[in-house]
C-alpha cells in the first residue's frame, strides 16, 4: 500500500505560478474591459463637447453677420441674425461649462490600478516571512 505523500516543493510552486498566472490574467481581462468603457465614455464626452464648441462657433458666426448687416444698413435682417446667432453662443457656451463642469477628469484606469495593488499587496503579505521567523534566523 502506498500513503499519500505531502505535495513536493515542486509541486507547491509549479501550483502557485499557474495560480498567479491566473490572477495575472484576470487582472488583464479586467483592465481591457475597463478601459473600453472607459474609452466610450471619453469619446463620447468628447463629441457632445464637439457638437457644443460647433454650436458656439455658429453662434458667433451669425452674430458677426447680423452686426455687419445691421451695421449695413439692413436692420430687418440683421437684428434676427444676431438674436439667433446669441441664442447659439449663449446655449453652446453654457452647454460647455455645464459639461466642464460636471464630470471632472478621472484617473484612466483606476480600478483596475487599485485591484492590481491590493493584490500584489496581498501576494507581498502572504510571501514575507513571519517576525518569529526572522528572530530564529
Amino acid at each position: 500500500m502506498k500513503a499519500t505523500e505531502p505535495p513536493g516543493a515542486t509541486s507547491l510552486v509549479r501550483e502557485a505560478a499557474l495560480d498567479l498566472a491566473h490572477l495575472l490574467g484576470q487582472h488583464v481581462k479586467v483592465a481591457q474591459l475597463e478601459l473600453k468603457a472607459e474609452l466610450r465614455s471619453m469619446g463620447r464626452r468628447a463629441s457632445v463637447i464637439a457638437m457644443l464648441a460647433a454650436l458656439l462657433a455658429l453662434g458667433y458666426g451669425l452674430v458677426m453677420v447680423g452686426l455687419a448687416a445691421v451695421i449695413g444698413g439692413h436692420p430687418a435682417t440683421g437684428i434676427p441674425l444676431v438674436l439667433i446667432g446669441g441664442a447659439h453662443a449663449v446655449g453652446g457656451g453654457v452647454g460647455l461649462l455645464v459639461v466642464r463642469l460636471r464630470k471632472p477628469g478621472t484617473q484612466i484606469m483606476n480600478t483596475s490600478t487599485t485591484a492590481m495593488a491590493r493584490s500584489l499587496e496581498a501576494l507581498e503579505e502572504a510571501t514575507a516571512p513571519s517576525a518569529e521567523k526572522r528572530d530564529v534566523l
